[in-house]
This record gives C-alpha cells, structure tokens and sequence, in this order.
C-alpha cells in the first residue's frame, strides 16, 4: 500500500522484516532504515534508494494498482525493490566492500534525505550510488552524466496583503489581487533570459467576490538552476521585485521559502566507475529535482536513470498511469551488486 513522505509506516516495517529474516542488523532515522552489510574489504559503498509515494489516484488498470488514493508514480517501489534484492543476494554472498544499504523516506517534496544523513547514513561512506526509473529511456539502458543531473529548487510563497474595499469605490482599496497578477507577469524577467534557470507561478489565491477589492492573495511559486550562486542573485531580485509591486499598490509584500533542494551533482570519477560495468547513456540534465543531491554534497557518488520504456510503457513519472516492466529491475539489482565489489573512488 504505497505511503505518502514521511507517513511509510508500514513501508518501513515491511522493509526491516526483510532484513530481519534476511539476519541484517539495521537502524532507523524516522521511518528511513540505515543497514550495512561487512565486506572484505573495509571501505563502504553506500547504496540508496527511496519508498515514499505520490497522492495520485492510480489508473492503470492493473490487477494490483494502489485504492488508497497514492501512487508510486515515480517508480520508487521499484528502487526499494532493486536494493532488496541486492541486499538478499549479498548476504549469501559477502561482498567485496562493507556496503551500507539505505532505504529513505521522504524523498518527495520533505528532503528525507538530511534525515538520513543525521541518522549516520554517510558515516564512514567513501562512495554512494542510486539508481532512478526513466520512461524516457529504453528499457535496461543506463544513462547519466557526469555534473549536473537534476536541477536545485526554491519551492517559495509570495504573499500580497492589501486594504478592502468596495469595487464601486476602488480608489479606497490597495488592490492585493492586482498585485499578485503583476508580479506573476513580471517573474520570469528575474531569470534574465537564462535558459538554466525556470521561474514558474503555478498557484493564486485570493479574493472574496466579483466586487471587492481583495486585501489578500497569495502565490505558490518554484524556482529551478544548476548554479547555487546565480539562484541566490535571483531570489534577491525576486524580494526587490514583491517590494516594488507592493509599495506600487499600497500593499505588503512578503516571501516566505518552503523547501530547498541544491542541484544534484555526479562526480566524475562516480560516472567513470558506472562506464567502466555497463554502458552508459550520456543524459541531458532536467529541472527535476531529488534530494540525493545531499548526499553528493558530502560524499563522492552519482545518480543514474534506469530505462524502463518499452511499446506499452511511455507514461512519464507523475503520471497517474506511469508503469513499468518489472523484469527491468533485475538490471539495476545487478548494477547494485557489481557497485558492492567494484571498489570505492
């Protein structure tokens, strides 16, 4: 029954009887579990995948599709599977290097990632690897990049507080609705025609009726880049913008940040060890964004697509009939695997 970030409980508890049976100590870090299995060699290799799901109504059709209202639309079911499966094999087969298994929560918008890593996810990791389903590539095709993969993201509100008044006497008001609609046709000069960033306002709020001048509205907004430096020039721009609107309408203009990722970002000698096992699809990077990206900040690693598109499965990730072969998870278990004895950096 797939589980919405930061609520896979019984996700969790479903993970940890695997490893229990399988005699696999492990720790938890909230419903994210941190494992590890000794190696002959000492250096650690750290495997991750995650488990949460999406509130999306399923409409495959399948004979096991979700009715609780979620959905595992990004196809984490599947990572969760792939390193189960891994983690099975190695234990009847030690692997060469300790390998630290670790199955996140909260991938999906609450950064579950951090968790983890103040769980001890990373201590002692000399690398780290994660693999993500890609309807956008052929089936059992491994592609990556090395740098940028994903893009960082601002998640950020905006929030416009005005004056009331009766349409009829408009000039009385301090028009926040108005305010609002300005700045959203404004956004997208802040990025300056750069095609590495996006600004996109995909949310308002506000007013009370047809005939009132509203006192306040509200915008939910993202912001996406590859370039930690430049985004903050743009958030900066961003707050002169809301002020200068604000001071123009007579309202009070206030950002407020909800969530940010940095950009995920593959080292190189991460990528070159994926090239040296298996071919390997150059990817372009996306404005998506994953919170793997932590983990790359601390720890050399990469993040590689895993194809799962075929004649019957094309529908993207987040899509309410997104699907996939499940014979293409025993390619990423077996990347898993070779990544467990292929050595650290």
């Amino acid at each position: 029954m797939p589980e919405l970030s930061s609520k896979e409980y019984r996700t969790s508890e479903y993970v940890a009887e695997k490893l229990r049976g399988w005699g696999v100590s492990y720790k938890r870090a909230h419903t994210g579990l941190i494992a590890e299995i000794e190696g002959t060699n000492p250096e650690v290799v750290a495997l991750r995948a995650d488990f949460d799901a999406l509130p999306i109504v399923e409409n495959t059709g399948l004979p096991f599709a979700s009715t609780n209202g979620n959905m595992h639309a990004c196809g984490h079911d599947g990572h969760t599977a792939m390193l189960l499966g891994a983690t099975k094999f190695l234990t009847e087969h030690k692997p060469k290097y300790t390998t630290r298994l670790i199955f996140q929560f909260g991938e999906e918008g609450d950064g579950g990632a951090t968790t983890m890593i103040d769980g001890g996810a990373l201590d002692g990791v000399n690398a780290i690897y994660a693999l993500h389903l890609c309807p956008e590539l052929q089936k059992g095709k491994v592609g990556t990049r090395v740098g940028a993969l994903f893009a960082g993201v601002v998640e950020f509100d905006v929030e416009f507080v005005g004056k009331s008044a009766h349409a009829a006497t408009k000039s009385e008001g301090n028009d926040a609705v108005a305010s609002a609609c300005e700045f959203v046709t404004l956004l997208d000069l802040c990025r300056h025609g750069d095609e590495n960033m996006l600004l996109h306002a995909g949310v308002i709020k506000g007013g009370q009726a047809r005939n009132i001048v509203a006192s306040a509205c509200d915008v939910e907004c993202t912001f996406r880049f590859f370039d930690v430096k430049q985004s903050q020039t743009v958030l900066a721009e961003i707050g002169e913008l809301v002020n200068t609107i604000g001071k123009k309408y007579g309202a009070t203009g206030r950002v407020t940040v909800k969530c940010i990722y940095p950009p995920l970002i593959n080292h190189g000698s991460a990528v070159n060890k994926l090239r040296a096992m298996t071919d390997v699809v150059e990817m372009p990077a996306r404005f998506t964004a994953e919170d793997f990206a932590y983990y790359l900040e601390k720890v050399e690693g990469a993040m590689a697509w895993l194809g799962v598109r075929d004649e019957e499965h094309v529908f993207p990730l987040h899509s309410d009939r997104f699907d996939f072969d499940e014979s293409v998870l025993i390619t990423g278990t077996e990347l898993f695997i070779k990544l467990a004895n292929a050595g650290v950096i």
